[in-house]
């Protein structure tokens, strides 16, 4: 079986891509999360950073047949590990690594990085199945759902602040306005916030929904995500995160997403073109209903990555 190692800068959104991709080929897989120190840290992606990396204690041989790396702070390790084994360890890279992508065997991108030399996807791939989802639905149901729910079950999925999208109080208060309507309909609300969310934020949901109308996880317990997903008849989301928005796209169910002031030119070619697809629509504060199917490019992302593995592997 193919050995693989996973290597991130410990970027959880780096990790989903790699692990999912991982799980989906299966063999061996081991996860590493770079340590590089100043003034290495900072010239990662580039050449002068495999110095580090070659330094890096849990690089050694014996390689693996395959690494699969993200994050620009893993593509110094990638490199050195390509050169060190002389081109036997087929090389993977999942987003755009910045420096070309002719430095490794294969290499994904999303569409909207706009990645010339890479394979590339709408969407981004992940660890999670339909039948994952149905399974965590089955065990956690009766501790999410109250008896009886009159309207839709809608999974809410709320982020917060980054570098590209403040994610300021009154957006939240908006966000928390809309909801509470949908609860005054008779909706049932499952709603997670992330580790980015302001503390804040889960105190103006309970201020503005009624109590039997939701339920709400804040990063206490065990972590419903996976059932959330397998419950939900709608899904609503915020725009701050390209994974969150993906893994919503799963379970094939109407996904409204929440726009945020801020953006950038490469999460406003995302979203764009999940609205022009229609996989997407905008949530104004009503939910819109329409032919949707799941979506999930995970297990073509590891086609793609077997078939030139093995032509790697044969042209040894």
């Amino acid at each position: 079986m193919t050995k693989i190692w996973g290597i991130t800068g410990g970027r959880r959104g780096n990790d989903v891509l790699v692990e999912g991709v991982a799980t989906a080929l299966g063999g061996p897989f081991r996860l590493i999360h770079t340590d590089l120190s100043p003034p290495y840290k900072w010239l990662a992606p580039y050449r002068l950073a495999e110095g580090a990396a070659a330094r890096d204690d849990q690089i050694a041989p014996p390689f693996p047949d395959m690494v699969i790396a993200s994050g620009r702070q893993a593509v110094p390790h990638a490199r050195f590990i390509k050169r060190a084994s002389r081109g036997a360890v087929f090389t993977v890279f999942l987003q755009d690594p910045i420096v070309s992508p002719r430095h490794f065997d294969f290499v994904w991108a999303p569409a909207h990085d706009r990645c010339a030399g890479a394979m590339r996807t709408l969407l981004s791939p992940h660890g999670m199945t339909q039948d994952m989802l149905h399974t965590a639905a089955d065990k956690m149901k009766a501790r999410l759902l109250p008896d009886t729910v009159r309207g839709k079950k809608i999974a809410v999925l709320i982020g917060g602040p980054n570098s590209v999208y403040p994610f300021a109080a009154d957006e939240m208060q908006k966000l928390a306005d809309g909801l509470a309507a949908l609860a005054a309909q008779g909706h049932f609300l499952i709603i997670t916030l992330s580790r980015r969310s302001p503390d804040a934020y889960a105190e103006k949901l309970r201020a503005a929904l009624p109590d039997g109308s939701h339920y709400l996880w804040d990063n206490v317990g065990d972590n419903p995500y996976h059932a959330m997903l397998g419950l939900a008849e709608q899904i609503i989301v915020t725009a701050d995160s390209v994974n969150m928005v993906g893994e919503a796209c799963l379970p094939g169910v109407p996904v409204q997403v929440f726009q945020l002031r801020g953006g950038s030119a490469k999460f406003n070619r995302f979203h764009d073109a999940l609205m022009d697809a229609d996989i997407t629509r905008p949530f104004d504060g009503a939910l819109e209903s329409w032919p949707t199917q799941s979506y999930n490019p995970t297990q073509e992302i590891a086609a793609a990555i077997q078939t030139a593995y093995a032509a790697h592997k044969t042209s040894e």
